[in-house]
């Protein structure tokens, strides 16, 4: 069963099943987050830094958050780090 988005943020982590090599493997991805231009955003890391990029494009379309691994990191289609900022409560008026 595929985590949803929310709980994946809200447990810290998600394991999630890929190819790799041409075998299929399960891997652990943490949450990370990163300050960018825009703001807080939550990044699905992976464990090892050489994952593919297909591999990690499908993630992040599947997930709906941004995956890095190594240099790579991966948006769903048709986003950007502007739309993953996550708005800190003592910002807010």
């Amino acid at each position: 069963m595929q985590q949803t988005r929310d709980e994946i943020l809200k447990q810290g982590f998600a394991e999630i099943r890929l190819r790799r090599t041409g075998t299929w493997q399960r891997h652990k991805f943490m949450i990370v987050r990163e300050k960018t231009a825009f703001g807080e955003v939550s990044f699905l890391v992976a464990q090892f830094p050489n994952l593919p990029k297909t591999e990690l494009v499908r993630i992040a379309d599947e997930i709906q958050l941004p995956v890095k691994s190594g240099d790579n990191v991966a948006f769903p289609k048709g986003k950007m780090t502007k739309d993953f900022v996550t708005v800190s409560q003592t910002h807010v008026q």
